[in-house]
Protein backbone atom coordinates (compact mmCIF):
# COMPACT_ATOMS: atom_id res chain seq x y z
CA UNK A 1 0.00 0.00 0.00
CA UNK A 2 1.66 3.65 -0.79
CA UNK A 3 2.06 6.66 1.61
CA UNK A 4 -0.84 8.88 0.09
CA UNK A 5 -3.43 5.79 0.06
CA UNK A 6 -2.89 5.36 3.26
CA UNK A 7 -3.31 8.53 4.59
CA UNK A 8 -6.46 8.35 2.30
CA UNK A 9 -7.81 5.13 4.16
CA UNK A 10 -6.83 7.16 7.52
CA UNK A 11 -9.14 9.93 6.67
CA UNK A 12 -11.80 7.34 6.68
CA UNK A 13 -13.74 7.64 9.99
CA UNK A 14 -14.16 4.14 11.75
CA UNK A 15 -17.62 3.34 13.84
CA UNK A 16 -17.39 2.07 17.22
CA UNK A 17 -14.55 3.13 18.40
CA UNK A 18 -12.94 3.97 22.28
CA UNK A 19 -11.66 7.95 22.80
CA UNK A 20 -8.19 6.27 23.33
CA UNK A 21 -8.67 4.38 19.76
CA UNK A 22 -9.97 7.06 18.02
CA UNK A 23 -7.03 9.64 19.75
CA UNK A 24 -4.53 6.82 18.92
CA UNK A 25 -5.50 6.61 15.03
CA UNK A 26 -5.33 10.58 14.94
CA UNK A 27 -1.92 10.69 16.14
CA UNK A 28 -1.21 8.02 13.80
CA UNK A 29 -3.26 10.63 10.70
CA UNK A 30 -0.95 13.23 11.73
CA UNK A 31 2.33 10.93 11.44
CA UNK A 32 1.31 9.56 7.90
CA UNK A 33 0.56 13.23 7.00
CA UNK A 34 3.74 15.23 7.72
CA UNK A 35 5.56 11.93 6.48
CA UNK A 36 3.61 12.27 2.40
CA UNK A 37 4.74 16.02 3.03
CA UNK A 38 8.67 14.80 3.44
CA UNK A 39 7.77 12.34 0.19
CA UNK A 40 6.63 15.24 -1.72
CA UNK A 41 10.14 17.14 -0.89
CA UNK A 42 9.58 19.05 2.29
CA UNK A 43 12.33 19.54 4.84
CA UNK A 44 11.24 18.22 8.33
CA UNK A 45 12.58 21.52 9.26
CA UNK A 46 11.24 23.43 6.95
CA UNK A 47 7.54 21.99 8.35
CA UNK A 48 5.44 23.59 10.85
CA UNK A 49 2.46 21.84 12.97
CA UNK A 50 -0.10 23.76 11.38
CA UNK A 51 0.44 22.85 7.80
CA UNK A 52 0.49 19.08 9.10
CA UNK A 53 -2.87 19.72 10.16
CA UNK A 54 -4.08 21.21 7.99
CA UNK A 55 -3.19 18.28 5.37
CA UNK A 56 -4.95 15.85 7.61
CA UNK A 57 -7.80 18.21 7.46
CA UNK A 58 -8.28 19.27 11.27
CA UNK A 59 -8.44 22.36 12.84
CA UNK A 60 -4.69 23.76 13.67
CA UNK A 61 -5.38 24.24 17.44
CA UNK A 62 -6.28 20.43 17.63
CA UNK A 63 -2.95 19.02 16.66
CA UNK A 64 -1.70 20.37 19.77
CA UNK A 65 -3.56 17.77 21.91
CA UNK A 66 -1.31 15.24 19.92
CA UNK A 67 1.84 17.20 20.14
CA UNK A 68 3.13 19.77 21.63
CA UNK A 69 5.86 21.02 19.41
CA UNK A 70 7.47 19.84 15.54
CA UNK A 71 10.58 18.50 18.11
CA UNK A 72 7.75 16.27 19.47
CA UNK A 73 6.64 15.25 16.22
CA UNK A 74 9.83 14.83 14.75
CA UNK A 75 10.91 12.63 17.21
CA UNK A 76 7.51 10.30 17.07
CA UNK A 77 8.08 10.26 12.93
CA UNK A 78 12.00 8.95 13.30
CA UNK A 79 10.46 6.28 16.04
CA UNK A 80 7.81 5.66 13.44
CA UNK A 81 10.06 5.00 10.53
CA UNK A 82 12.25 3.19 13.00
CA UNK A 83 9.32 0.92 13.07
CA UNK A 84 9.02 -0.38 10.00
CA UNK A 85 12.54 -0.80 9.66
CA UNK A 86 12.68 -3.55 12.72
CA UNK A 87 9.38 -5.12 10.94
CA UNK A 88 11.45 -6.05 8.17
CA UNK A 89 14.79 -7.34 10.23
CA UNK A 90 12.13 -9.64 11.87
CA UNK A 91 11.11 -10.66 8.62
CA UNK A 92 14.29 -11.17 7.25
CA UNK A 93 15.76 -13.24 10.11
CA UNK A 94 12.98 -15.89 10.03
CA UNK A 95 13.88 -16.21 6.57
CA UNK A 96 17.36 -16.81 7.85
CA UNK A 97 16.29 -19.51 10.01
CA UNK A 98 14.45 -21.67 7.13
CA UNK A 99 16.21 -21.36 3.68
CA UNK A 100 19.92 -22.02 2.94
CA UNK A 101 22.46 -19.01 3.37
CA UNK A 102 22.28 -17.85 -0.32
CA UNK A 103 18.18 -18.61 -0.63
CA UNK A 104 17.66 -16.49 2.60
CA UNK A 105 20.07 -13.89 1.76
CA UNK A 106 18.51 -13.26 -1.60
CA UNK A 107 15.14 -13.23 -0.35
CA UNK A 108 16.57 -10.94 2.71
CA UNK A 109 17.77 -8.40 0.01
CA UNK A 110 14.94 -8.13 -2.10
CA UNK A 111 12.68 -7.53 0.78
CA UNK A 112 15.17 -5.00 1.93
CA UNK A 113 14.94 -2.98 -1.33
CA UNK A 114 11.10 -3.19 -1.19
CA UNK A 115 11.21 -1.94 1.80
CA UNK A 116 13.54 0.84 0.18
CA UNK A 117 10.98 1.55 -2.44
CA UNK A 118 8.37 1.93 -0.16
CA UNK A 119 9.27 3.37 2.58
CA UNK A 120 11.98 5.72 0.68
CA UNK A 121 10.05 8.89 2.75
CA UNK A 122 10.84 6.96 6.55
CA UNK A 123 14.07 6.50 4.91
CA UNK A 124 15.62 9.94 3.63
CA UNK A 125 13.43 11.79 7.35
CA UNK A 126 15.90 9.34 9.23
CA UNK A 127 18.96 10.49 7.08
CA UNK A 128 17.99 14.49 7.98
CA UNK A 129 17.13 13.83 11.57
CA UNK A 130 20.58 12.00 12.01
CA UNK A 131 21.60 15.91 11.88
CA UNK A 132 19.39 17.63 13.49
CA UNK A 133 20.67 19.98 16.07
CA UNK A 134 18.94 18.06 18.85
CA UNK A 135 20.81 15.27 20.10
CA UNK A 136 17.63 13.23 20.84
CA UNK A 137 17.29 12.28 17.35
CA UNK A 138 20.80 10.68 16.91
CA UNK A 139 20.53 8.85 20.73
CA UNK A 140 17.10 7.20 19.26
CA UNK A 141 18.56 5.95 15.89
CA UNK A 142 21.65 4.85 17.44
CA UNK A 143 19.28 2.75 20.06
CA UNK A 144 17.14 1.14 17.66
CA UNK A 145 20.49 0.58 15.19
CA UNK A 146 22.27 -1.11 17.96
CA UNK A 147 19.26 -3.72 18.73
CA UNK A 148 18.82 -4.62 15.31
CA UNK A 149 22.50 -5.36 14.99
CA UNK A 150 22.73 -7.18 18.49
CA UNK A 151 19.72 -9.08 17.23
CA UNK A 152 20.89 -9.89 13.52
CA UNK A 153 24.36 -11.16 15.13
CA UNK A 154 22.01 -13.52 17.74
CA UNK A 155 20.12 -14.93 14.64
CA UNK A 156 22.97 -15.22 12.21
CA UNK A 157 24.83 -17.72 15.89
CA UNK A 158 21.67 -19.27 16.38
CA UNK A 159 21.25 -20.04 12.45
CA UNK A 160 24.53 -21.05 12.28
CA UNK A 161 23.93 -23.76 15.42
CA UNK A 162 21.10 -25.25 14.29
CA UNK A 163 22.37 -25.98 10.58
CA UNK A 164 25.74 -27.48 12.34
CA UNK A 165 27.98 -24.66 10.89
CA UNK A 166 31.15 -23.32 11.76
CA UNK A 167 30.97 -20.40 14.63
CA UNK A 168 32.05 -16.73 13.81
CA UNK A 169 32.26 -13.96 14.96
CA UNK A 170 28.76 -12.62 14.81
CA UNK A 171 28.62 -9.08 16.62
CA UNK A 172 31.48 -7.92 14.22
CA UNK A 173 29.76 -9.71 11.26
CA UNK A 174 26.88 -8.33 12.11
CA UNK A 175 28.64 -4.43 12.57
CA UNK A 176 30.23 -4.75 9.09
CA UNK A 177 26.71 -6.39 7.35
CA UNK A 178 25.02 -2.60 8.57
CA UNK A 179 27.80 -0.86 8.00
CA UNK A 180 27.20 -2.21 4.35
CA UNK A 181 23.21 -1.83 4.21
CA UNK A 182 23.46 1.50 5.24
CA UNK A 183 25.92 2.70 2.59
CA UNK A 184 23.26 1.45 0.31
CA UNK A 185 20.48 3.04 1.76
CA UNK A 186 22.43 6.56 1.41
CA UNK A 187 23.52 5.65 -2.25
CA UNK A 188 20.25 3.98 -2.84
CA UNK A 189 18.23 7.50 -2.43
CA UNK A 190 20.23 9.33 -5.20
CA UNK A 191 19.44 6.22 -7.82
CA UNK A 192 16.60 5.18 -9.63
CA UNK A 193 15.01 1.49 -9.08
CA UNK A 194 16.79 0.21 -12.42
CA UNK A 195 20.27 1.11 -10.51
CA UNK A 196 19.17 -0.24 -7.16
CA UNK A 197 18.66 -3.52 -8.45
CA UNK A 198 22.06 -3.54 -10.31
CA UNK A 199 24.03 -2.20 -7.18
CA UNK A 200 21.89 -5.19 -4.67
CA UNK A 201 23.82 -7.74 -6.81
CA UNK A 202 27.25 -6.33 -5.57
CA UNK A 203 25.90 -6.06 -1.91
CA UNK A 204 24.77 -9.59 -2.09
CA UNK A 205 28.31 -10.79 -3.09
CA UNK A 206 29.81 -8.90 -0.33
CA UNK A 207 27.54 -9.96 2.56
CA UNK A 208 28.50 -13.20 1.35
CA UNK A 209 32.21 -12.69 1.18
CA UNK A 210 31.96 -11.70 4.80
CA UNK A 211 29.70 -14.54 6.09
CA UNK A 212 31.37 -17.71 4.19
CA UNK A 213 35.20 -15.96 4.96
CA UNK A 214 33.66 -16.67 8.99
CA UNK A 215 33.10 -20.15 7.94
CA UNK A 216 36.07 -21.42 6.46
Amino acid sequence: MTLSKAVTELKTPKPSQSRKGRKEETRHRILMAALQLVDEGRSPSELGLREVARSVGMAAPSIYNHFADMDELGIALVEESLVRLRSVARSARKQMQNENLTKALKQLLQQFLLSINESESALRLLIMQWFNPNPEYRKIIRRDMSIMRQDLAENMEQTAAEKGLKLGEFSLESDIIFSLLITYILNAMDMDKAKREERLKVLEQQILMIVMRGRL
